[in-house]
């Protein structure tokens, strides 16, 4: 009796795989469709044949490793930027393989969010935060390279492309750390130094001081042989 009902026992279990199969195949498209990369991970690490211990990639031409700052597409001009975490292949049932990659991601001033209006004025075009947010993406998404100085080594460049930023603070839960008011300062108003306004020196003190603080345009300024800030001028 036993042996009369193998073959019904090996059918109904093939039935289920495939059933099986389809429902995992069918999860997996509506978490592409969606770019639920994220819980696609989560859903095929378990498979044996897939792997997420590489330790650098290989696209377009390109050798990207783990650590390494990236350039990351946008739905727009500018390009967001994340630190390259793991470099993950994904497969299913049917050997499709889906490849990601894990990334950490810093804010720019654009993805900032609600904080005060005057901050801004102190935060670069090229200045990143980092964060304590991460997922998966596709390999695709990545531009390029990017490169990440301290506010002191952007400051001392003399030519710079558009994958040059610095960092002087992260970003975790909405909240500067350290905090803007700990961060250093410069001019008479003592403000936090952004790179993207003009400057000019002070003779006496070398102190750098926004224009429109000493109240000059751009073409006093450069006509002027020799510049002392109104602190030093008392």
């Amino acid at each position: 009796m036993s042996a009369s009902l193998e073959p019904k026992i090996s059918r109904t279990s093939s039935v289920d795989e495939k059933q099986d199969n389809v429902l995992l195949l069918s999860q997996i498209q509506k978490l592409i469709q969606k770019k639920d990369n994220n819980n696609l991970y989560k859903l095929l690490k378990k498979n044996k044949k897939s792997r997420t211990s590489y330790k650098k990639l290989k696209y377009e031409g390109v050798i990207y490793k783990i650590g390494q700052n990236l350039c990351i597409k946008a739905d727009r001009r500018i390009d967001y930027v994340a630190k390259l975490i793991k470099i993950v292949k994904l497969v299913d049932n049917n050997d499709e393989i889906y490849p990601l990659i894990k990334v950490q991601w810093y804010y720019r001033k654009f993805e900032l969010g609600d904080i005060p209006k005057n901050y801004m004025d102190y935060i670069s075009e090229n200045e990143v935060f980092k964060t304590n947010e991460y997922d998966y993406i596709e390999i695709e998404s990545i531009v390029s390279l990017a490169q990440i100085l301290t506010y002191e080594e952007f400051d001392k460049l003399e030519t710079m492309n558009d994958t040059t930023y610095f960092m002087r603070a992260a970003y975790i839960n909405q909240t500067f750390q350290p905090p803007i008011e700990e961060w250093a300062t410069t001019c008479i108003c003592q403000k936090p130094p952004n790179p993207d306004l003009k400057y000019i020196q002070c003779e006496a003190c070398q102190e750098w001081c926004h224009l429109k603080c000493v109240d000059l345009t751009k073409d006093k300024a450069k006509k002027l042989l020799n510049f002392v800030c109104p602190k030093c001028q008392q």
